[in-house]
């Protein structure tokens, strides 16, 4: 699987707290091996077909798309509330 990070993603990330980043470092790693592991929690988010949401911990979660020819599209990385408002 390949990754692509929307502009808005790499903007969310970087205001995210240290610790946050790298729990989803370590989240975004674990989607590549294996996008069914139980730890990301993967759902798809009601009323927005095609997207899905992963864990990175209990506050923050990541939304994303899955394109054609295996690649991942991770579009926002925010607060758990805010991320299904703004998916």
């Amino acid at each position: 699987m390949a990754l692509e990070r929307s502009e808005v993603f790499k903007h969310d990330y970087y205001r995210l707290p240290p610790e946050a980043r790298k729990a989803a470092d370590k989240q975004i790693a674990q989607l590549l091996m294996d996008h069914t592991h139980p730890s990301l929690n993967l759902e798809g988010i009601v009323g927005r077909s095609g997207l899905f949401s992963a864990r990175v911990n209990q506050r923050y979660r990541i939304s994303l798309q899955f394109l054609p020819a295996g690649v991942i599209l991770l579009r926002r990385v925010l607060d758990h509330d805010d991320l299904y408002r703004s998916p």
